[in-house]
């Protein structure tokens, strides 16, 4: 083997005699081989060498070899690099835990020379050639072949079935299939997409259901109306996943594969719910985020971050810029779904009433004026709108979901509709009656909301430019 070629392995086992084995077989082979005996010294040294690949023994003192995985996992810098446990353990259940944590290859000793050097050998090609996309024929014999090659393989990623009856998008995690996929037709077709194991992953399994826990059934308790989503995140499995499960929700899904293609869309569609991913190129969630926020039109909308990473720093950094929920991209399906149900309700109870003149009511700071009109308008909801805030009070009229007329104090029409939009609060109570006589607005709702968060936009970057820059220190 050239040295142009030659690959780094890391070795971490703690009994000398092993250890010193397995680094002359391995060198023997034509490898460059670092190795420690101390399993807490294994993710500095894993770091430091960026090794091709990490052997590491299951029992050892002190931190066995899956905190040594975790560690190693938990750390952007480390989790790209494969790790292949090394054992005496040979107990099948061992073998299943060790690839559901994410190792590539499970050998147990004792082992000889060629065992050994073939082993890291295949698994070093396999690595080399594994492009994530693994296609299938068509077919159940073709499905049914695919399935059994993600399974053994251990691999992690989307797996997606097309047919005339539909597609479903399955996630899979180190082989394991997150709920369980349709009878494959005849016309049925396979794709597995491998997420990057570096900085991605996909939702964990469903913890146990509980007495009385609905699950993601409360989903479909939400009005047609705000099942609407934007999905933004560059990696497009676990893109499709998502939007697959959302939509088998009922949601009408919009993906972006970055920040700045979110916001378009964003401001295009104007969905009810933002999932976003964090670490994105050019611009990445947290700026999505922070122009979603203060965009008028817009700035309500709720946004939930999903991300590989879920560490504090980057949580609490997300929230504070107005995320409504942070959440690790292993949260389990039924959760996500729990989460989504929870934050949406605020729109769809916004103080629901019963009886004559039945409505709703809310406030505006948790929702905003663009919010509920843009409600009303997608309801084609009739009726008048009584909006009040620090003494201010404005009446809407809809019929159908269109304007026939605005009243703020001594303005009416656009500008006193432009006027209540930029109330920051208060609160908003609509009856569904008859609006009485008129002609609906020559402009139509959509078109006003446009001109009145771009007027208000303008205003605020106007009054930022005018604040004088902050006095130096004393």
């Amino acid at each position: 083997m050239s040295d142009e070629r030659r690959h780094k392995l890391v070795v971490v086992e703690d009994d000398p005699s092993v250890r010193e084995l397995v680094c002359r077989v391995l060198e023997s082979g034509g490898y460059t081989v670092v190795s420690t005996e101390e399993p807490a010294k294994a993710h500095d040294l894993v770091r430091s060498e960026s090794p091709d690949l990490v052997i590491c023994d299951i029992a050892m003192p002190g931190m066995d070899g899956y905190a040594v995985l975790r560690q190693l996992q938990s750390d952007p810098e480390t989790a790209r690099y494969p790790v292949v446990f090394l054992t005496a353990h040979r107990e099948f259940s061992e073998r299943v835990q060790a690839f559901r944590f994410g190792v590539v290859d499970y050998m147990t000793k004792p082992f000889t020379r060629e065992v050994l050097l073939k082993r890291v050998e295949k698994v070093l090609l396999g690595l080399d050639r594994r492009s994530g996309h693994a296609a299938g024929g068509q077919g159940p014999e073709e499905v049914e072949r695919l399935v059994a090659e993600v399974q053994r393989d251990a691999r992690t990623g989307v797996l997606q079935l097309r047919g005339e009856s539909g597609e479903t998008s399955l996630a899979v995690r180190g082989g394991e299939m997150i709920g369980s996929p349709p009878a494959a037709e005849l016309d049925t077709r396979a794709e597995f997409l491998e997420v990057d194991p570096a900085r991605e992953d996909v939702a964990s399994h469903d913890p146990p259901r509980l007495p009385g826990d609905r699950g993601a059934a409360a989903i479909a308790d939400l009005p047609a109306i705000l099942k609407t989503a934007l999905v933004v995140d560059d990696n497009e499995p676990f893109r499709r996943f998502l939007a697959s499960l959302l939509g088998s929700q009922g949601f009408t899904v919009h993906e972006a594969g970055d920040g700045e293609q979110g916001l378009r869309l964003a401001l295009e569609h104007r969905p009810w719910l933002i999932l976003t991913d964090v670490s994105m190129p050019g611009v990445d969630g947290f700026e999505l985020c922070r122009r979603v926020r203060s965009h008028s039109l817009i700035r309500h909308t709720p946004l939930i971050f999903l991300s590989g990473w879920d560490e504090y720093k980057d949580r609490y950094h997300g929230l504070a810029l107005g995320a409504d929920e942070y959440l690790s991209k292993q949260t389990p399906v039924r959760e996500l779904l729990i989460r989504i149900q929870l934050i949406l309700k605020r729109y769809a109870d916004l103080g629901a009433r019963r009886g004559p003149g039945a409505g709703f009511e809310g406030e505006l700071d948790v929702v905003g004026a663009p919010g509920f009109l843009q409600m009303c308008h997608l309801a084609r909801l009739s009726g008048i709108c009584a909006v009040r805030s620090e003494g201010r009070f404005a009446e809407i009229r809809l019929r159908e979901g269109r304007l026939l007329g605005v009243k703020a104090g001594s303005l009416s029409g656009p500008e006193a509709l432009f006027e209540v939009l930029a109330w920051p609060r208060g609160h908003f109570q609509f009856v569904a009656a008859d609006p009485g006589e008129g002609t609906p607005l020559s402009e139509t709702l959509e078109e006003l909301l446009l001109e009145g968060c771009r007027r208000l936009d303008e205003q605020r970057r106007v009054a930022s430019a005018d604040q004088p820059p902050p006095s130096g220190g004393s």
